[in-house]
């Protein structure tokens, strides 16, 4: 097998493998003692054996001496495949230590060796050549040239394959992965590295098989799954980011010791990533144990990894608040920078550090900075106002605190060094950062010429996930108050040209560039808001002229790019098809509402079916902005729950109130004009957690007024209706029993029962219904309606949001009683029998589920279960429902679908206003929580 060198770096991942040609594996272990300038023997193939060990003891600057003392020796004596193998080498070795133009150069002379040397289809030869194309990619990499490097770890993949080489074709597969993610491509990156790790897994444990278990665990971590959800899953691409990780730990403390900084750096970044959404004691314990192996990474040999641990415990110290700390670790921090040699990590770190400190700044100095969107938790200025920025220790700090001129010349010296190694992608990247730091101290004119600068870099290489984040930045600068320039048709233009990049980049925005850090909610959302609100903010209320109908069909378009965007983040892939509907051609007596929260108001559209025949476009009109804040739309929305959910108390009535008189009473006069019997939601946000049948006039519920109402995630992502409408076959599927820490559902049987008095159905109760039994009877028996009455949630993500089945026989784990079914699972089960236009799932029924406690986001779990599951409509629950009235509401329900031409919007409201009229029943906790997702007809 091929000798092994492996380099420690400051990334998240490792650096590209190295391999030795098999004819030339160097005897390292005949080589102990140090090397001195005594022990330098004048032959060629010693020096390089010598320089060799320099090279893996990380004495790069010495290993250099020795290997261009090797390469000359081969010269001499006309050694040509020696003499690559030692360029080669010096290569690697100049690149180690930041001389990446004398790097560039021994590795174009090694390959244009290549081509005059003898015996070119010898072992030997492209043994050498396979390796001279993995150096030229390791540089190309460090040089910011992703695409060339991917070129020709390729070439290099390609020979081992045709070699025969095993351990050669797996090291530049690995290589390849780390340009794909450079590119962006993450996707492609995640396949290659399972299916390298499905062959090193039969292999025995090597440094080879350590780095590829990190590649894949920060390539994981990045594509958000960050731990095993089904801890019966013992396959390699059924690990999460978590667990691959510590499996590399553990082998790289038997056979690979220095990569074991690496991996404990990548443990931290994945340990602080599963913080986010955990209680307050399981967020405190992951941010523990993130900067405990921070902590450990930063006593590794290598200065970069020392850099990258430092900075990141630097931020989440900040997103800690522990100031006092932060400011010890920063003239720790600029001391290492300055230690450094320039490649394309240590731009990167340059620019994170200089991000950081603007962050610092803000907090501690917040008298006229901007928004920052590089800041962790930009929550902190969304309102605009810097008054919670408020304890002792934040103000005190103030005076020793770092100079705005100081940041700026840190980012240009990234840019200096990004320009010396011709790197446009760093140099993009440094330049518009200088913009934001510009746009931080409103200085307008500067912030927008940096800003333009770095735009044309990032175009002109086709870097689109950076390229966006500049046209954000511009639209921004474009329509500050304050700027002597601004132009609001250019913001309009800017912010336009961001969100179609937005769009074009849906495949990967789950993990957008790994050196960009932030979040969806952080870096992706707001453009959308912005743009909805600069379109917004100048159009007419009730106005029907031409141009604010195209000026109000560009802001919903832009709201329903936004709810797939969600749906993406939520899937962590761009799984579904947008594709354009016209609401006349689906209901004519339909209206569509689409409330949007923006930072400082709360704004309606109302798409209305035109009375006019001779009109094919839907009439578009905005109501009256309401002048609350984001905070306060949440606060109020998130009160209107509880009270909701509190069976023995009137006082949701105020609330549901003022939530109607936001949606519904300005509209109101528009929606009787139009004869509007359909009222179909396109909520956002925080309202997606309560029911629109429940908003109240004063005199009355919404569902009283005689509206049938539906959601949808909007009108792009509607599924077609289906053309027959025979009492539908049915499967019904139900927990009675207590599982776990799920209480038992006694009701559930009666509910199944009235069920199968209404239409022909399959039953699966209890220990019948296991995910194996669902699978088959879905695939054996052709029904339009699944009904599953059992314990489920709701979550802001598809790991998070699951059905309760039975425990399969084969799962030996005897304390599992149930099995948890993500909606991705689900949604496999549910696709497993063909799903043409004529069979699809008409209906699918989750009437025991509710939405996760405390995630305000929660709702997109109800979108994502509707539109993965195929079905084109769902009727869910927002939270766990008394079981004896599920069990009536059902009832009628089924008697009203299947026995009636009513839709199934009607269907459902008919049902709901039957509980409604019980006295037993009559708060909203029982009769609302049921909601129709999809096709409502």
């Amino acid at each position: 097998m091929s000798a092994l060198i492996f380099l420690a770096t400051i990334s998240q991942i490792t650096q590209p493998v190295a391999l030795i040609p098999n004819s030339y594996q160097v005897a390292m272990q005949n080589v102990t003692a140090p090397i001195t300038e005594n022990l330098l023997s004048a032959n060629p193939q010693q020096t390089l054996e010598q320089g060799i060990q320099l090279y893996r003891t990380e004495k790069f600057t010495e290993a250099a001496k020795l290997l261009q003392q090797a390469a000359g020796g081969f010269q001499a004596q006309a050694d040509h495949l020696n003499q690559v193998l030692a360029l080669n080498y010096l290569a690697l070795a100049e690149q180690q230590i930041g001389e990446l133009p004398q790097a560039q150069k021994a590795i174009a002379d090694s390959l244009a060796l290549l081509k005059i040397a003898a015996q070119r289809n010898s072992y030997d030869y492209l043994s050498i050549l396979a390796q001279a194309w993995n150096t030229q990619g390791q540089i190309q990499l460090a040089s910011g040239h992703s695409q060339e490097a991917l070129t020709s770890w390729e070439q290099a993949t390609a020979i081992y394959t045709k070699l025969g080489d095993d351990a050669g074709k797996i090291g530049s597969q690995l290589n390849q992965t780390q340009a794909l993610q450079a590119l962006g491509l993450y996707r492609r990156a995640r396949i290659t590295l399972i299916q390298v790790n499905e062959l090193l897994e039969k292999q025995p444990t090597s440094p080879l098989k350590v780095a590829g278990l990190l590649n894949l665990g920060n390539t994981l971590r990045l594509m958000g799954d960050l731990t095993q959800k089904n801890t019966q899953g013992k396959a390699i691409e059924q690990l999460g980011s978590l667990q691959v990780l510590e499996k590399s730990l553990s082998l790289a403390t038997q056979v690979y010791p220095q990569l074991i900084p690496e991996i404990q750096l990548s443990l931290g970044n994945t340990a602080q990533a599963l913080s986010v959404g955990q209680n307050p004691e399981e967020k405190s314990q992951k941010l523990a144990d993130a900067l405990d192996y921070y902590t450990k990474a930063a006593l590794a040999k290598s200065p970069l990894t020392r850099l990258q641990a430092k900075l990141n415990q630097m931020r989440l110290l900040m997103d800690q608040q522990k100031w006092q700390q932060v400011q010890g670790l920063l003239p720790e921090i600029q001391q290492q920078l300055d230690a450094v040699p320039a490649n394309r990590k240590t731009i990167y770190a340059r620019i994170h550090f200089a991000q950081s400190l603007t962050c610092f700044k803000q907090l501690t100095e917040p008298v006229m900075a901007g928004i920052n969107a590089n800041c962790p938790k930009n929550e902190i200025f969304a309102d605009g106002s810097f008054s919670n920025v408020k304890n002792l220790e934040t103000v005190q700090l103030t005076g020793a605190n770092v100079e705005w001129k100081a940041i700026a010349q840190m980012i240009a010296s990234a840019v200096d060094q990004a320009k010396i190694l011709k790197d446009r992608r760093a140099e993009a990247y440094a330049l518009g950062t200088l913009g934001n730091l510009y746009e931080q101290t409103h200085q307008w004119q500067e912030a927008q010429q940096l800003t333009q600068q770095a735009l044309k870099l990032a175009e002109g290489i086709g870097a689109a996930d950076i390229a966006y984040r500049w046209h954000w930045q511009l639209g921004r600068i474009l329509k500050a108050q304050d700027n002597p320039r601004r132009n609001e048709q250019g913001a309009i233009a800017a912010y336009t040209k961001a969100v179609n990049i937005l769009k074009l980049l849906r495949s990967d925005l789950v993990a957008i560039n790994r050196e960009v850090q932030f979040s969806f909610q952080e870096g992706v959302e707001p453009v959308y808001r912005e743009l909805v609100s600069l379109l917004l903010q100048n159009s007419p209320y009730q106005e029907d002229s031409a141009a604010n109908q195209q000026n109000l069909k560009t802001a919903r378009d832009v709201i329903e790019s936004l709810q797939l965007a969600e749906l993406d983040n939520f899937f962590r892939t761009a799984c579904l098809d947008a594709k354009p509907v016209q609401i006349d051609e689906i209901d004519p007596k339909a209206a569509v509402i689409y409330p949007i929260i923006l930072r400082d108001r709360l704004e309606v559209i109302v798409s209305l079916p035109n009375k006019a025949q001779n009109q094919k476009q839907n009439l578009l009109l905005r109501s009256k902005p309401i002048p609350v804040s984001q905070t306060e739309v949440e606060k109020t929305i998130q009160e209107l729950r509880a009270k909701l959910v509190t069976r023995s108390t009137r006082e949701f009535l105020p609330i549901s109130q003022k939530v109607y008189n936001w949606l519904i009473k300005d509209i109101e006069p528009q929606l009787q004009a139009h004869k509007v019997e359909n009222l179909v939601f396109v909520l956002d946000g925080a309202l997606r957690s309560v029911p629109m049948a429940a908003l109240h006039d004063g005199k009355e519920y919404l569902i009283q007024k005689g509206y049938n109402i539906a959601l949808t995630p909007g009108l792009h992502l509607l599924p077609t209706r289906s053309s027959s409408r025979d009492k539908p076959r049915t499967i019904a599927a139900g927990i009675t029993e207590a599982i776990g820490n799920f209480e038992g559902l006694p009701s559930v049987e009666q509910e199944i029962n009235s069920i199968k008095q209404q239409v022909p159905a399959r039953v699966l109760l209890d220990s019948q219904f296991t995910k194996i039994a669902l699978e088959k009877i879905i695939k054996s028996f052709n029904a339009p309606v699944v009904h599953l009455a059992t314990h489920g949630q709701f979550a802001s993500n598809a790991e998070d949001t699951f059905i309760l089945t039975w425990k399969d026989s084969q799962i030996k784990d005897l304390t599992l009683v149930g099995d948890r079914v993500n909606v991705n699972e689900l949604s496999s089960l549910l696709q497993t029998r063909e799903t043409s236009q004529r069979n699809a799932i008409e209906l699918l029924v989750l009437s025991a589920c509710q939405t996760a406690t405390g995630d305000k986001r929660a709702g997109l779990g109800i979108a994502g279960f509707a539109l993965r599951s195929g079905a084109r409509s769902t009727l869910a629950t927002l939270w766990s429902v008394d079981d004896q009235g599920t069990a009536m509401i059902m009832g009628e329900f089924y008697k009203q679908f299947a026995n009636t031409k009513e839709t199934k919007a009607e269907a459902l409201r008919r049902a709901q206003l039957l509980l409604l009229a019980d006295p037993n029943y009559r708060h909203p906790f029982y009769w609302s929580p049921y909601v129709l997702v999809g096709n409502w007809l």
